[in-house]
């Protein structure tokens, strides 16, 4: 059974790099530096739901280190892991107090923006990047609603067949 989850793991992961791939071909409608659609995290939150915490952290983790070395630069690695720890454990949380899977994905994608937010203010030494905060919200919200909602749709379908 390991073998068959590490196997999945390992499609799963390869299959939120090229959803982070199909990002940077996308673009997003503002120009604000760290927004992104988040499709990645359809993967993360299929993991979550269908096998477990260490492998959605696993498949998170995998997703940051080999976008950011295929698509960006050191600086977007610890902006991108310090997002995604963030939104991983808001999202463990909130799957643990049984909230609705969009609404673990809304908790994520605005934790998403926070934890990347937090670490660019600790890096940059300044808090005005937080006046990002509101726009990166609002569509970190709405992405992820989509992003959920895709995410309810394929589980229903995994189960089903």
């Amino acid at each position: 059974m390991k073998t068959k989850k590490l196997t999945l793991c390992a499609i799963l992961s390869a299959l939120a790099i090229v959803f982070g791939y199909i990002e940077t071909l996308i673009g997003t409608p503002v120009m604000i530096p760290g927004v992104k659609w988040g499709l990645g995290n359809i993967v993360v939150l299929l993991a979550l739901y269908k096998l477990d915490k260490r492998y959605a952290f696993l498949i998170m983790f995998i997703k940051v280190i080999t976008s950011s070395a295929l698509f960006g630069s050191p600086s977007v690695f610890i902006y991108s892991l310090c997002g995604g720890a963030l939104s991983f454990f808001v999202m463990v949380l909130l799957k643990k107090w049984n909230f609705h899977i969009v609404s673990v994905s809304i908790g994520g994608g605005i934790s998403h923006n926070i934890g990347q937010l937090v670490c660019a203010s600790i890096m940059m030494r300044t808090v005005t990047v937080f006046s990002y905060l509101p726009v990166l919200i609002v569509f970190g919200a709405v992405s992820a609603v989509v992003t959920g909602m895709l995410a309810k749709i394929i589980l229903k379908r995994l189960s089903n067949g």
